[in-house]
């Protein structure tokens, strides 16, 4: 009777002690809470792997290693998945400003090879992805999320489109941990002293001034913005209304690398 009575004990335990666990996805340590802001190693192994020195990206031998595209892949599904409600407001910006560039990695990767993102029908108007739960188009999510949402118009030199005119991708995650702001400062420095030419009769800046110029009227209107960027001379001369302000032609080739 005691044999049988031990016998029936541990039939009734063995299945609870094999049973797999029933806690959600986000309890388990290997797989980071939405509630947080998605882990950005895989991304960051991306950028240092594939960004160049010269504001490029290696689009094809990414295309052509399966493990650092499974890093993206997995990147983008946790772009879709976060909840950034609860988050700062610079945890925030960081995870967008990310997700537009990963996504756009992500985007010309899938349609490799690519000499344009402008060969791709809709591929910032009708495409969409999935941030934040929501399926958003490239277009959507920087005009209505972080422009109507931040209005910073550093973010302008942020977010990369994949083509030679654009603003270089930055080779690191963006990250509240470390001050965002004086990174967007660094890195809108940068653009606008390679990109804008003073001649004596004109200045010729990046065709984002005109496309967003009304972004830079809080910050004194274009003119205004783009001399905080440089040093003298160049800076009164920008001021200077006597010179024409021109744009330059947007060169929309892909911003591939061998």
């Amino acid at each position: 009777m005691h044999a049988f009575a031990l016998l029936l004990t541990f039939a009734l335990l063995v299945p609870a002690a094999s049973a797999p666990s029933t806690s959600s996805p986000s309890s388990s340590p290997s797989v980071p809470s939405p509630l947080a802001p998605p882990s950005t190693t895989g991304w960051a192994t991306i950028l240092r792997t594939y960004t160049t020195a010269d504001g490029g990206f290696r689009y094809a031998a990414l295309h052509a290693h399966a493990e650092h595209r499974a890093l993206l892949d997995a990147y983008v599904r946790a772009i879709g998945a976060a909840e950034p409600s609860r988050w700062t407001r610079d945890e925030q910006l960081a995870f967008y400003l990310d997700a537009y560039n990963a996504l756009t990695v992500h985007a010309v990767v899938t349609r490799w090879p690519l000499r344009s993102v402008m060969d791709a029908p809709g591929f910032f108007d009708r495409i969409e992805h999935r941030v934040a739960g929501r399926a958003m188009t490239l277009n959507h999510l920087e005009n209505e999320v972080i422009r109507a949402g931040f209005r910073d118009p550093r973010i302008h030199f942020a977010v990369n489109c994949a083509s030679a005119s654009c603003p270089p991708l930055h080779r690191e995650p963006f990250t509240a941990q470390r001050d965002l702001s004086a990174t967007l400062d660094r890195l809108t420095r940068a653009f606008v002293r390679r990109s804008t030419r003073v001649t004596n009769d004109a200045v010729r800046v990046s065709k984002l001034f005109e496309w967003f110029a009304a972004d830079f009227e809080p910050r004194g209107g274009v003119r205004a913005f783009v001399a905080s960027q440089l040093d003298e001379p160049a800076a009164s001369q920008v001021r200077d209304e006597s010179r024409t302000l021109r744009h330059a032609t947007y060169d929309w080739a892909a911003n591939a690398r061998e």
